[in-house]
């Protein structure tokens, strides 16, 4: 190259070099500037996904603690109702519905005592097992407890009137547990997240005991199945937790991580 044209070379490789150093700075910023905004996004579902975590175990940390209740001789749990039942067999007289008048009382009054022992320490077990979980850090606001007290009946016949049947009686099995459980200092429904019902659900409800033989035939037969229904005179205590707006669903999860 002569030297006539060296002046126009220069500028014009300046104005190249600035152009691209501009360009290569802009995309820069805007690569800075999105990995930003995904690092963001990327903290705040991360936090999402935490609350989520916090409220799974919060969950779990509740049915935990209701299902220890099962290790105490009192309760059992049971797989096909999913509930947790009284474990001790209580049985009424016919038609009776006070706690002074089960079956025991009219053979072994010292058996019937211990039975009412065994009420009374069920009883308070599920008191200390709800109080547990109020005080508890996980169990927040939105987990609260429901305490069914059940009555059942057998299905022999008791059908006088619209207020002396089955159904009133075991209605009247439960709402005396609850007095007698009142008087024992073991008052449910003045914990404050606890709900209780008192229910009655006659001649059905489950679990029930089924007698060992269905069509009896002869008084032999029906003396038979009336011991076996008889077995049906007594009440059952579920413990449910009642978990409130917390949303661990698979729906909840797939839209925190976007898919």
């Amino acid at each position: 190259m002569d030297g006539k044209n060296n002046g126009s070379f220069w500028p014009s490789y300046v104005d190249i070099m600035t152009t691209l150093f501009a360009i290569t700075l802009i995309l820069f910023a805007v690569s800075f500037s999105r990995f930003k905004i995904k690092e963001r996004q990327l903290q705040i579902k991360e936090r999402q996904l935490q609350l989520l975590v916090n409220e799974y175990e919060d969950i779990i940390n509740v049915y935990s603690t209701v299902s220890a209740i099962d290790s105490t001789r009192y309760f059992g749990y049971n797989a096909q109702y999913l509930k947790h039942l009284f474990t001790v067999d209580v049985e009424y007289q016919q038609k009776e519905y006070r706690i002074d008048r089960l079956k025991l009382d009219q053979t072994d009054k010292q058996g019937a005592d211990n039975k009412r022992d065994s009420i009374i320490q069920a009883g308070r077990i599920v008191k200390e097992t709800i109080l547990k979980l109020e005080n508890s850090e996980s169990a927040d606001d939105n987990i609260k407890f429901l305490v069914v007290i059940e009555g059942q009946s057998s299905r022999v016949r008791y059908a006088i009137d619209d207020y002396h049947n089955n159904y009133t009686l075991s209605y009247l099995r439960a709402q005396f547990l609850n007095q007698f459980w009142k008087e024992s200092g073991i008052d449910l429904a003045s914990i404050p997240r606890c709900e209780l019902i008192i229910s009655g659900s006659g001649e059905d409800g489950v679990p029930r005991v089924v007698p060992s033989i269905a069509n009896p035939q002869n008084p032999e037969e029906m003396k038979q199945w009336i011991a076996d229904e008889s077995k049906n005179q007594r009440f059952l205590i579920h413990i449910v937790p009642v978990i409130g707006n917390i949303d661990v669903t698979k729906e909840k999860i797939d839209r925190i991580q976007g898919r």
